[in-house]
């Protein structure tokens, strides 16, 4: 549980961590490498515990755009090599192979940044973007850029990848029609003698659409954790599980309103159908965002669901009805259970991903 001073807190369940690299690890075969990514605070569930978990579940790379959650991993004891999904300056680019981590290049500038200062060989993953319009080197100036980088006397080429999500039938279409570009790419680059070690296209939504390609590596994010990058109506079967267990919360003070203000006249009240209410510590601040118009949200009490009443900067008020007992202390989960993160965010009006990046570094986080 939370400490006593503020008892919000956030619960993982390792094990579905390592079921679901356990799932990816089955849907890939032998030979091709997870290189897992970990950005954004490991979507918001904890850098350094899923870092160690995923180290453990036998995750070949651990990929995260954030300098400090790299060092945070290695800080933690996590050995596993980490890929930095670039964000640095070329300037600061000695800094990333000072610390053994192996930056993303999509340009000379950043290749001999890391040329000059490597004082051993250092490894580094170019980027392409094959259609998303985001980072990366385009792919007809791929190949002069990538035997630039093979030249260079103190770098590695040892990865080459490119990201094209997708989470409907349109987008779907677009990414393996690019993809193929991206193939056909590495495909020219080994015709002309510039075979390079690891190679990745495929990350969570092709994975879930069971797709597979001749790379070495894939980059699975959102399936990690349970989460689905499609659409609901894409998805036949979701074999992963939610590493997210709950997001728990205690009661710092139950109210009689029995004396007034009456329901409906003003403030909290307005919204307020029982007499008696529960506050908990875990706000806006905390990461919990209100519903939004016209909708109802609600927490767990020993299995049963209360209705929110109002959510503010550091706390959360739910009503009682007369035959729940409530006390100071008692327990309620903000999300788990039946209030999954499906429900939450319906009701938050946001996607999955967006309720765990608000929960995200605000909580504590513990195994269970």
């Amino acid at each position: 549980m939370g400490p006593e001073t503020h008892p919000t807190w956030m619960e993982l369940d390792p094990s579905a961590l390592m079921d679901n690299v356990g799932e990816i690890r089955r849907c890939i075969g032998d030979g091709v490498k997870i290189i897992a990514s970990v950005k954004a605070n490991a979507y918001g569930h904890g850098i350094e515990p899923v870092g160690r978990v995923l180290s453990q579940a036998g995750a070949e790379m651990l990929a995260t755009g954030s300098f400090a959650e790299a060092v945070a991993l290695r800080d933690a004891g996590v050995k596993t090599p980490i890929l930095l999904l670039a964000g640095a300056l070329p300037n600061a680019l000695g800094d990333v192979v000072a610390r053994g981590f192996i930056p993303t290049i999509y340009d000379m500038d950043g290749a001999r940044a890391v040329d000059n200062a490597a004082k051993v060989t250092a490894p580094v993953f170019v980027k392409v973007d094959c259609g998303l319009g985001r980072l990366g080197i385009p792919l007809d100036e791929a190949p002069n850029l990538l035997r630039e980088v093979a030249s260079l006397t103190n770098v590695q080429l040892q990865g080459l990848y490119t990201h094209l999500s997708f989470k409907d039938s349109d987008g779907m279409a677009y990414a393996r029609q690019r993809l193929a570009l991206f193939y056909e790419l590495v495909t020219n680059l080994r015709a002309g003698g510039l075979d390079i070690p690891i190679t990745q296209a495929i990350a969570s939504s092709a994975l879930i659409a069971g797709w597979s390609d001749g790379c070495s590596a894939v980059c699975p994010g959102h399936i990690l954790f349970g989460l689905n990058s499609l659409e609901s109506d894409m998805t036949d079967d979701f074999p992963y599980r939610p590493a997210l267990r709950a997001v728990k919360s205690r009661v710092i003070q139950v109210r009689n309103h029995d004396t007034g203000p009456v329901m409906g006249s003003g403030g909290y009240h307005r919204s307020r159908r029982e007499r008696r209410t529960a506050v908990a510590p875990c706000g806006l601040n905390d990461g919990y965002i209100p519903p939004g118009p016209g909708q109802d949200a609600f927490v767990l009490h020993r299995g049963r669901e209360l209705r929110v009443v109002g959510v503010s900067l550091e706390h959360l008020t739910v009503e009682l009805p007369d035959e729940v007992a409530c006390e100071t202390g008692d327990e309620l989960t903000i999300a788990g259970g039946t209030i999954t993160l499906d429900r939450l965010a319906q009701w938050q009006e946001r996607r999955p991903i967006d309720v765990m990046l608000s929960f995200s570094g605000r909580l504590p986080v513990v195994l269970s």
